[in-house]
């Protein structure tokens, strides 16, 4: 049940995200400010000094989570989400070479699953819209998302098989590192900050403690208690969940081939973790 309210919290982003009008990155900025307060608060484990292993995790992590933002604001919820959740793509892609871990049958054939899937999300129309204002380079903030959720990913395989991971410490943390990241490329990219009205703040807050900080904090008290792949296959509610608040409060409505190819992604991801646990060690 933490699982699948996690999952179902983590799947408001794509619609509220939306419903801010602060500038992309100072969403980003707030959204981890207040997420990294609200962990810090509600994890006592969290509130140790960040060591080597949290600043190795601190830039893809800031790439998972401010990339997913900005694909928000300029693409469909329904992009976004599908497209992260392509990040076991880049786990089986990059792993031989981070991890010396090659890919298994069941990897390539994930792999090819969701491949087909993205390529469909680039063959489907960019119809700007009142949400999606360029969708074609939110999709590819959206792609960009996804790696650095692999990377992340990656990274924490790599520090648990050297006894150095631990997760609240490299969450909170890493959403306070990415708030004064994401404030600080904003006049990169000719962003200024704004004031924003009391709606704005409302929401910002909401996505700070409930949508992130209260989800992970359901994540890490669950997962102990299940195993990997039944953690994986409860949190693709997220997917399946977002797309339809995102039409729900927007009106979004998105491409056949892209309700197609999320499919294909979702299916892939999911058989995956299904033939993952169907397997057995042989004597």
């Amino acid at each position: 049940m933490r699982l699948l309210l996690a999952g179902a919290l983590f799947a408001t982003g794509g619609a509220l995200i939306k419903s801010c009008d602060f500038p992309s990155l100072q969403r980003a900025g707030l959204r981890a400010l207040i997420a990294a307060i609200t962990l810090f608060a509600l994890l006592p484990d969290a509130r140790r000094r960040p060591g080597r292993s949290t600043w190795l995790l601190a830039l893809p992590y800031f790439c998972a989570t401010c990339f997913f933002v900005v694909a928000n604001t300029l693409t469909t919820a329904a992009n976004t989400i599908f497209l992260q959740a392509t990040a076991p793509l880049w786990v089986a892609m990059l792993s031989p070479v981070l991890l010396r871990e090659p890919p298994t049958r069941r990897d390539v054939l994930a792999m090819v699953g969701i491949m087909l899937g993205m390529t469909l999300f680039f063959l489907a129309p960019a119809n700007a819209s009142s949400t999606a204002p360029s969708p074609r380079i939110g999709d590819m903030f959206a792609a960009a998302s996804g790696l650095g959720f692999g990377v992340l990913l990656l990274g924490m395989r790599w520090l648990s098989r050297h006894g150095g991971s631990d997760a609240p410490v490299a969450i909170a943390w890493g959403n306070a590192i990415t708030a004064p990241l994401a404030f600080a490329l904003m006049p990169l990219v000719g962003q200024t900050p704004v004031l924003g009205d009391r709606g704005d703040w409302l929401t910002i807050t909401y996505l700070g403690t409930i949508q992130v900080g209260l989800a992970y904090v359901l994540l890490l008290r669950a997962t102990p208690h299940v195993s990997a792949v039944t953690a994986s296959l409860l949190l693709m509610i997220e997917p399946a969940l977002n797309p339809v608040i995102a039409f729900a409060v927007h009106g979004e409505s998105p491409h056949w081939l892209v309700l197609l190819g999320g499919t294909l992604i979702v299916a892939a991801v999911a058989l995956s973790s299904l033939i993952k646990r169907g397997t057995r060690p042989t004597k």
